[in-house]
């Protein structure tokens, strides 16, 4: 029983990792909690690189974006760069109207972050197609939804995450993972990091790709209770050293996770997608105790 004298009836795991990502595709910022909004973790993929067009620019354009930091202050948003530049960004929300921004071809909203940090980025990354580059900020009245083909009547919102406010990730899955890329390798293969997969939360203890079998991810006070939707598909971001910006491995993991059984659909699969069933306003932290439960 827990302490709410609440059977415990799913696999029991640990939350063992929380990471902020504040700028789509540039680094992420290890956190011993985070407060659960409707949107996902406070400040996760609140702001994204755009060209000037309004297309979104990721790792899987421009790797060397993986190379600048973040980190949040009390009133900041501030950016480095590998060579020390930096970039300091108001938290509140920016003046002016919202601009369209287009993610894998799907139209929604951003408030430009203004000609400084337009200014910075290009120089940092410099020009992409010719194109200089922009930051948008997710508008205060985002109204981006999380795919209703997969939802139903469920509605939830998203900001500049690929599609879904949650990403969840597994030490046990990784492991396998791991494992397979040594036994299918011919050659020495160094482990990947979780980091590569850029999830929000990571649960140790569990059985590898529990994730994906369960229906709901919920703390066992019952403080908060993460819907698990669908397996992430993944992409050659996931080829990329997030420190150095560089792909030692170009084809891995890719390959290795095409050729895994964990997901019957085609493809490579790690991490599970996720939204809020219950707890915004909660916060989520390190060690907190959680439940993979509801078969599906």
């Amino acid at each position: 029983m827990n302490d709410n004298n609440q059977e415990v009836t799913g696999l029991m795991g640990k939350v063992s990792e929380i990471t902020i990502y504040p700028v789509k595709s540039l680094r992420g910022i290890a956190a011993s909690e985070a407060l659960i909004t409707a949107e996902g973790l406070a400040f996760d993929r609140r702001w994204m690189v755009t060209t000037a067009s309004g297309q979104f620019l990721t790792q899987r354009q421009c790797p060397a974006m993986a190379t600048i930091a973040t980190a949040l202050t009390e009133d900041s948003l501030v950016l480095t760069s590998a060579d020390g530049q930096t970039l300091r960004l108001s938290l509140g929300y920016p003046q002016g109207n919202p601009d369209p921004v287009i993610i894998f071809g799907k139209t929604c909203s951003g408030v430009d972050m203004g000609d400084e940090a337009a200014a910075w980025l290009t120089a940092v990354l410099g020009k992409h197609k010719g194109e200089s580059l922009r930051l948008k900020c997710v508008p205060e009245n985002n109204t981006r939804r999380v795919e209703p083909e997969v939802l139903g009547d469920t509605i939830a919102y998203t900001g500049f995450a690929d599609g879904y406010p949650f990403l969840i990730g597994s030490a046990s899955s990784l492991e396998a993972l791991n494992e397979r890329l040594h036994d299918e390798s011919d050659t020495q293969v160094t482990n990947v990091p979780i980091n590569r997969f850029r999830p929000n939360v990571v649960i140790e203890g569990a059985p590898a790709f529990a994730e994906h079998r369960h229906g709901l991810l919920r703390h066992q006070k019952s403080n908060y209770a993460l819907r698990l939707c669908k397996p992430c598909k993944r992409c050659k971001i996931t080829t990329v050293d997030q420190y150095t910006g560089v792909m030692p491995e170009p084809k891995e993991p890719l390959r290795t996770l095409a050729q895994m059984t964990h997901i019957a659909d085609a493809g490579a699969f790690f991490g599970e997608n996720a939204i809020v069933e219950t707890g915004v306003g909660q916060y989520i932290r390190i060690g907190d105790d959680v439940i993979f439960e509801g078969e599906r």
